[in-house]
């Protein structure tokens, strides 16, 4: 059994091993561009491939082909489970995290300061807007309906989800306070 559990974690690295050398290589390519499936596609075919040399490599070092089963299935599991946090915390973070860049753009000016204005001319909201904007019709969450912009079906559940849980946790989401306050008045000068 402990014999067992080593081979999973063995397969666990083995997925690992092989995301590493993949992700990397892919990214540096891609230079960051659709990182969300990049990253999803470095997950999925190195579990994949993790698994199945796994399979086809330790078939005789389980103590029984149940354990070698669970053992491949979980340890490719186990190792999507952790890839997906560390993306969502590691490259995800690194290319959406406003927060993250700001830092880091105070941390390369001069002795690790920046003027607030030199901040906002290296930084403006419209390339963080246009960034975010391509990346959601790339991805399909939005789409472009003549001169109109309308969620997709999955945009639509993505949407609810984000606003019932901002709404279920009393957050203040300030760009939904502009836009209740923009149609409030909107139709209060329609009146």
């Amino acid at each position: 059994m402990v014999r067992d559990l080593l081979l999973y974690f063995v397969i666990v690295g083995l997925c690992g091993a092989i995301f590493l050398l993949l992700h990397v290589m892919v990214i540096r390519a891609m230079r960051g561009d659709k990182l969300i499936r990049t990253l999803a596609a470095c997950i999925a075919l190195s579990a994949l491939v993790g698994a199945a040399v796994s399979w086809w490599a330790l078939e005789g070092s389980f103590t029984s082909q149940s354990a070698r089963l669970l053992a491949c299935v979980g340890g490719a599991l186990t190792f999507v489970g952790f890839a997906g946090v560390y993306c969502h915390l590691g490259p995800i973070s690194v290319d959406r995290s406003v927060s993250s860049h700001i830092v880091e753009l105070v941390y390369l000016g001069p002795g690790h300061r920046l003027k607030e204005a030199e901040l906002f001319e290296l930084y403006t909201h419209a390339d963080v807007l246009e960034k975010r904007f391509r990346d959601c019709l790339e991805t399909g969450i939005i789409k472009r309906d003549g001169e109109e912009l309308a969620t997709t079906r999955r945009g639509e559940r993505i949407a609810r989800i984000f606003l019932a849980l901002g709404n279920g946790l009393g957050m203040r989401l300030w760009y939904l306070d502009r836009y209740r306050k923009l149609h409030s008045s909107a139709a209060d000068s329609a009146r």
